[in-house]
């Protein structure tokens, strides 16, 4: 640790204007979290998939004798409502990471490791007063009626302190005042540290790279995962479509189901990986030569899995087509346009995964 410098008026002025420009700062990027959170977009159109055209189409699936073609396409149907869910899962995962962190409480006889929200508490930092002043402020913060403003002095609020503090054993030191050892824990759990100004500086330059890391990581998740269920939700319309209200369907209402999610399955394929193909080519108009975004699993994270489902639902809904084809018979049109189907279907497949692996394979150079 280096010694410590005495700071002159203009740079602890300097300071204070900097740690003023920081709260701003992260104060734009909680809201923009807060309007991620909200899951606008998501939330809007998840029930339009999930109600009445899904629900439809698995009970017209799931109703009467159920053939191995019926029971495919259920499966596949289910996939790809599956698939919905679990993007808006990894969004939510990454904005619990975002408002929560680690605490590192270091004491005489060991560390303790607590969860506490993103932004710590505030204390006056330890260099601001001269040495008078500053034995005064801490007279008044432990005094009785300031923590009382923490630890209220009814039994049934310390007992609920007390059990979120025997939660985390060694976070706080023994000392006689019960109340101010509450008082001193719920402090450490918030964070909140007396620090030097330039302590201050460092700690929240930390926290807004961190901030933005994580902000980033869960704006690109969210535009993919809206991606990702504007296209199911087409594809579970396009499905309905075919039902219609029906209590049964046919061997063509199957078929049509089939070739919804035939091209669902490249469709929702090409967009989750358009996001980071449009940043690929972002810093390709910067002068970039190489890229490494495809590289970074943190961005990546949402596609791989994506792909996973996405194929699943694909290889079910092609077994399903073909056991409609070989046990339910065509006319020479439907043929063409299952054969077309098919064909399309694949060939876009193909494309999609062999331009995903050369973009990974670019990066990697």
């Amino acid at each position: 640790m280096l010694d410590p410098v005495e700071a002159t008026a203009d740079e602890r002025a300097a300071m204070r204007g900097f740690l003023q420009r920081c709260e701003v700062r992260l104060s734009t990027m909680h809201r923009v979290a807060t309007a991620l959170l909200s899951g606008a977009g998501i939330l809007v159109l998840l029930p339009a998939v999930e109600r009445d055209a899904v629900l439809e189409v698995l009970r017209s699936l799931l109703v009467g004798p159920v053939s191995w073609s019926r029971g495919l396409l259920a499966a596949a149907v289910a996939v790809s409502i599956v698939l919905a869910l679990v993007v808006l899962w990894l969004v939510i995962i990454e904005l619990t990471r975002f408002y929560f962190h680690a605490n590192h409480v270091v004491h005489a006889d060991g560390e303790v490791f607590t969860p506490r929200f993103t932004l710590t508490g505030l204390r006056m930092p330890s260099d601001e007063f001269d040495a008078e002043t500053d034995a005064f402020y801490e007279s008044v913060h432990r005094a009785l009626p300031t923590v009382r403003l923490l630890v209220p002095g009814n039994e049934r609020a310390r007992a609920r302190i007390d059990r979120q503090l025997d939660a985390y054993p060694g976070l706080t030191e023994d000392d006689e005042d019960a109340d101010r050892v509450r008082a001193a824990g719920l402090f450490e759990l918030a964070a909140a540290r007396r620090r030097t100004l330039v302590e201050e500086v460092a700690k929240v330059e930390y926290g807004i790279v961190r901030h933005m890391l994580r902000l980033q990581v869960i704006v690109l998740r969210y535009v993919k995962a809206l991606l990702v269920i504007v296209v199911t939700a087409l594809a579970a319309f396009a499905a309905a479509a075919a039902v219609n209200g029906q209590a049964t369907i046919s061997a063509a209402d199957e078929r049509w189901i089939a070739g919804a999610m035939l091209l669902w399955a490249p469709a929702v394929l090409i967009v989750v990986s358009s996001p980071v193909r449009w940043l690929e080519s972002l810093l390709r108009t910067e002068g970039a030569q190489h890229t490494a975004v495809g590289r970074d699993a943190e961005l990546t994270q949402l596609e791989d899995v994506t792909a996973r489902m996405a194929g699943g639902a694909w290889v079910l809904s092609v077994v399903a087509m073909i056991l409609l084809m070989v046990h339910h018979p065509l006319s020479s049109q439907g043929r063409v346009a299952v054969v077309a189907t098919l064909a399309v279907s694949a060939t876009t497949l193909v494309l999609t995964l062999v331009r995903r692996h050369h973009d990974r394979r670019q990066s990697a150079l």
